[in-house]
């Protein structure tokens, strides 16, 4: 089996969960990983944590990692910001709360965060994003490693060899690159090449993201890119129990995937611990939508009615009429 080596952090398999705005919320990456097994995901990490012009404060990253600790998957937190100083000092307190890791986000394509010049926007400004992870890989003085997750350019990918070259100049451990552009919609298939070209001007491990939705096409990342680890994101949404599958079949082991009515107690149990970790009704109700959206994206559960458990106004509501559509 593959090990991806971050500094002193082993990483076994080579499979991460991505981090999504959204949805890695702990509820999500505990059940993933009680559902996966920890022994098939490496690492996960955290939603993006957004730094503007003062640090993280130990509490708000405690938040994250509480319910993760004694887990055998590595956690990292990412951080997205563009103030070099509050970046890194909110590092080193992540480090010191223990992350396995600390991310830094350079890829968010989101409206509201390119304009304020954070996420995928600097991508435009080179110079900035290596200071941003010289200064992280400084703050936290060997303490975990630092990587950078990064979109392979903003409408083109010209800029790609030289943001690899800087992320690694600056002292990272990792790139992890999504191989999109930032105007290229989830839709658009990414563009593995582009993976490729990133490991081949870096001696740093390349992590790759982007349309390794199912077991087969994470294998067939690795095998067309070289990279020395896939990341999933949208891929785990849509089917949670993706990394067992991969492993099952590394290990050539039968995997038989759940059915519809499985798959439909997992998001149940997912909204059910989101109340109990404080989540109002609302919200697990939109995060259950989310999920039952995702997995019929993908063919995971039946297709028709989608709309009707999509209406639901309870949790309830949303169960009765999502099983009524399993059962078509």
């Amino acid at each position: 089996m593959r090990t991806l080596a971050l500094g002193s952090l082993r990483i076994s398999p080579p499979m991460m969960l991505a981090p999504m705005e959204g949805v890695t919320d702990p509820c999500f990456r505990d059940l993933l990983i009680e559902t996966s097994g920890a022994d098939a995901v490496g690492a996960a990490c955290t939603e993006f944590i957004r730094v503007t012009e003062i640090p993280l404060t130990p509490e708000r990253v405690r938040a994250e990692l509480e319910s993760h600790r004694g887990c055998r998957t590595a956690l990292g937190v990412q951080i997205m910001g563009n103030r070099v100083e509050a970046v890194a000092a909110s590092a080193a307190i992540a480090a010191a709360e223990g992350a396995a890791f600390v991310d830094l986000n350079f890829g968010c394509p989101a409206p509201r965060v390119f304009q304020h010049c954070a996420g995928s926007a600097l991508l435009a400004d080179p110079a900035r994003l290596e200071a941003l992870v010289r200064a992280t890989v400084e703050a936290v003085a060997g303490a975990v490693p630092v990587t950078a997750k990064i979109r392979a350019g903003i409408t083109d990918d010209r800029g790609l060899e030289d943001i690899a070259r800087r992320v690694e100049a600056a002292g990272a451990a990792a790139l992890i690159v999504h191989a999109r552009l930032r105007i290229e919609r989830y839709e658009v298939p990414a563009s593995w090449e582009r993976i490729a070209r990133a490991k081949a001007v870096v001696s740093i491990p390349v992590i790759g993201n982007g349309s390794a939705d199912d077991a087969a096409a994470a294998t067939a990342m690795f095998e067309r890119t070289g990279c020395d680890a896939v990341m999933i994101g949208r891929g785990a949404l849509a089917d949670p129990w993706v990394f067992r599958a991969w492993l099952a079949a590394q290990r050539g082991e039968s995997f038989t995937s759940p059915n519809a009515e499985e798959r439909l107690r997992w998001i149940e149990t997912y909204a059910e611990r989101m109340q109990q970790r404080g989540a109002t009704p609302a919200q697990a109700l939109g995060r259950a939508k989310q999920a039952l959206k995702a997995a019929a994206g993908a063919g995971h559960v039946p297709a028709e009615p989608v709309s009707a458990a999509l209406r639901a106004q309870t949790l309830a509501e949303f169960m009765d009429r999502a099983a009524d559509r399993a059962a078509c």
